[in-house]
């Protein structure tokens, strides 16, 4: 169980959730959002009246913003998490020396 640096796995989730996003964004200035949710909700044996809007390149902007930052949190305190809980487990198992 290896030490995990939160800051790192923090930018990691940033730019892997504003890349799923900018996808998003992609598809939708391409005119592809409302084919994308309507599949979306089909395989997933749902119906939905949701309508895309049109492309806003600010709300894009926004978008990823939001999602860059809503990643960095999740996936850093997620390394904390992880660090605090290897610990744990490592001092409660006899015979192994735990990393200050």
């Amino acid at each position: 169980m290896n030490h995990v640096d939160a800051n790192r796995l923090g930018i990691v989730g940033a730019v892997l959730m504003a890349a799923w996003h900018a996808v998003w964004i992609v598809l939708h200035a391409a005119g592809q959002g409302q084919r994308l949710m309507d599949f979306v909700f089909r395989i997933h044996g749902l119906e939905s009246d949701v309508v895309v809007q049109p492309f806003d390149v600010g709300m894009g902007a926004v978008l990823l913003a939001v999602t860059a930052v809503t990643g960095y949190v999740v996936f850093s305190v997620s390394g904390v998490v992880w660090n605090v809980l290897t610990a744990w487990a490592l001092r409660s198992r006899p015979g192994v020396a735990s990393r200050a």
